[in-house]
């Protein structure tokens, strides 16, 4: 049907990472098959040092769609934040129908075709990322106190555990081709800023330029940054969901997704 998929794009991971998460996604006949995958308690460590890339990309290869491990890399610098963080296979489908079925079946957040999308572009593929343990949880706090208790041994470079996701999905991505050129929509869950260590911390890139527009009577954010791909940004309504568009040098192409998208819901 088509290939598994584990190969990260270096700068997402590291993004990801920070985040204190990464997924990749994977054909969805081997989850049907009920395939699983064993997943060692620990890694060991390898002669030389691997970067927090490498490690992620060989903890990624050993999972199957819907699966999930908890990591945790050891600070030896001792930061003031070091907490464990989570990756992911989620499920890719060709098919949309396929993908809408799996999303609402995952309370996965819902990003529909509009019917006035650019016809000139071609649906490529759609995924459904895994939610990941809140912070405040108590699934979290117990993940993260065994595997710092396991790295307290000693001996490894990197400590995993595997994770009971309840199949819950987090973000749904649909990817649209014309061309060479890619548009990316997602849609994720929005969750409620909250302050690391008792104070803020908020993230900028000084590299970053931003551009505020209104369509369709939501305020979007148009922002471009050196080795990044450009992106429009929004929330619904509600609150409740964030919307972004990504692609490369398609400025006009996101904004016809955009409208696309939005203007029908105002009228």
């Amino acid at each position: 049907m088509f290939k598994t998929k584990i190969a990260i794009v270096s700068s997402l991971t590291a993004v990801m990472i920070l985040a204190g998460t990464a997924s990749a996604y994977a054909a969805v006949p081997a989850a049907a098959k009920g395939q699983t995958t064993k997943i060692s308690a620990g890694a060991k460590a390898d002669k030389k040092t691997a970067s927090s890339e490498e490690l992620v990309s060989k903890l990624l290869a050993k999972l199957q769609p819907g699966e999930m491990i908890a990591f945790y890399i050891p600070d030896k610098e001792k930061r003031q934040f070091d907490s464990i963080s989570f990756v992911s296979k989620g499920y890719v489908f060709k098919d949309y129908d396929a993908l809408a079925a799996k999303a609402e079946q995952m309370n996965a957040p819902s990003l529909k075709i509009p019917e006035t999308y650019p016809k000139d572009y071609k649906f490529k593929e759609g995924v459904i990322h895994l939610k990941t343990p809140d912070s405040s949880s108590e699934l979290y706090k117990k993940l993260d106190k065994q595997l710092k208790a396991e790295a307290a041994k000693g001996g490894k470079e990197v400590y995993t555990m595997p994770v009971e996701t309840g199949g819950e999905g987090d973000s749904t991505s649909l990817t649209f081709v014309k061309g060479s050129v890619e548009i990316l929509l997602v849609a994720s869950h929005a969750k409620p800023s909250k302050p690391m260590g008792g104070t803020p911390v908020p993230f900028s890139n000084p590299d970053e330029k931003t551009e505020t527009m209104v369509i369709g009577g939501i305020k979007c954010t148009y922002t471009t940054a050196p080795k990044l791909k450009s992106r429009l940004s929004w929330t619904d309504t509600s609150g409740s969901v964030n919307y972004s568009i990504f692609a490369d040098n398609a400025k006009a192409d996101v904004l016809r997704f955009a409208k696309a998208m939005l203007e029908p819901e105002a009228k």
